[in-house]
């Protein structure tokens, strides 16, 4: 039974925090603003139930907007048996072998980047590094030609701009303008594959087969597209890890004396700061979660920065120790959505964020140049302005 009053939720971070903190597991808006699931168990039961809670019906895309790209293979926006048929295929492809292959051309991405910053006292850490090396990563592993590098560059950081308050009013307008382009560009691309095959994702995504069946254009043009969107995963949390690391000083001093809790800092940042603030469902069938009854054809906005936060689940949940000893956050979700690109972003960000701890003494983020972007659609920044103390170089 509810117990908390219900207000709107702020846009501020700090009143967010307070605003989830003081929600029950499961409430009702009023006036028609549907359900909302905060509490760690209750959320992972949503997430689980994709028969009661569909992901498909959610954003119907009419066929003449530009963001039909992410309608055909957007793993995130279908059910199943689709879902499962798809993921199967990419699968075939996307193995955690092959991410591991990636690794010299990450690395090889990182320091391309890093050369291009280490000798500036003020860096714009997401145009200049963090947002160039995701986008880069994921066209080098696509196989996009260097003719189509600036324009995934461009797509990705217009695309981290919706979120972004103090972004131009024009900011839709402009990644309905950079989908559309890139949609034309990569159903291009993908013919001159299937014409003459490479060593790259998108070959291997056009050979793919399960059970006699292949992936059509528009699904490996969904995928990429879908790839370039979920990879602002990684561009948010390196981009938080800076932001959190400076806040705690003596976290970071700890992580530049002791690497091996890299990864643990690395889980202890999504949790603590998770990218997605929420995801949305919609009911299909009457359903009890958490003790509520939700009817069908409800709209359910289910809260992972509230679930990562849930005391009953994490001890001194506020606190951001990378030391914590369980850390069973749900940032890359849950169930059959789970985020299919998880393994890669953990490896982009594990590299970028060694090397910068190697090559840096220490660093400061200047919030006057820093854009926070709206908390209650991601917590992140479309640009922050880091002051990097740099290292000797040898």
């Amino acid at each position: 039974m509810t117990t908390s009053v219900w207000t709107p939720p702020p846009a501020d971070e700090t009143a967010l925090a307070d605003w989830l903190r003081a929600r029950d597991p499961i409430e009702r808006a009023p006036g028609g603003g549907g359900w909302h699931v905060f509490g760690y168990r209750e959320v992972k039961e949503v997430l689980a139930n994709h028969g009661a809670f569909s992901n498909a019906v959610v954003r119907p895309v009419p066929d003449d907007s530009p963001m039909r790209l992410y309608r055909e293979g957007n793993l995130t926006w279908m059910d199943p048996p689709r879902h499962r048929q798809l993921r199967a295929l990419v699968s075939q492809v996307f193995t955690p072998r092959y991410v591991a292959g990636l690794e010299p051309m990450i690395h090889e991405t990182v320091e391309t980047f890093l050369t291009g910053i280490r000798r500036n006292a003020e860096v714009s850490f997401v145009r200049e590094f963090a947002s160039p090396v995701v986008a880069t990563v994921i066209a080098r592993m696509v196989g996009i030609p260097g003719n189509g590098l600036r324009l995934f560059q461009e797509w990705s950081q217009a695309l981290l701009a919706l979120a972004d308050p103090g972004a131009e009013q024009n900011g839709l307008q402009a990644v309905l303008t950079k989908t559309q382009i890139a949609e034309a560009f990569l159903h291009r691309f993908i013919a001159k594959r299937r014409a003459a095959p490479a060593d790259d994702l998108t070959s291997g995504l056009i050979a793919a087969e399960v059970d006699g069946e292949r992936l059509g254009d528009d699904e490996i043009a969904g995928l990429v597209a879908l790839l370039m969107s979920t990879g602002q995963a990684a561009t948010l949390t390196l981009v938080n890890a800076i932001i959190v690391l400076a806040r705690h000083p003596q976290s970071l001093a700890m992580l530049q004396t002791r690497p091996e809790l890299l990864n643990s800092a690395i889980d202890e940042v999504m949790r603590y700061r998770s990218e997605t603030t929420r995801v949305e469902r919609k009911t299909t069938r009457d359903v009890v979660v958490g003790g509520h009854e939700i009817p069908a054809g409800q709209t359910v906005s289910v809260w992972i920065a509230a679930a990562n936060r849930d005391p009953r689940v994490f001890d001194g949940p506020d606190v951001f120790d990378i030391e914590r000893s369980t850390n069973p956050h749900i940032a890359f979700g849950h169930g059959i959505h789970y985020c299919l690109g998880a393994p890669l972003a953990r490896v982009e960000i594990r590299i970028a964020l060694r090397r910068l701890l190697d090559s840096t003494v220490d660093f400061a983020v200047d919030p006057a140049g820093t854009r926070l972007l709206d908390p209650r659609l991601m917590f992140g920044a479309s640009e922050a302005a880091v002051r990097f103390d740099w290292k000797e170089e040898q």
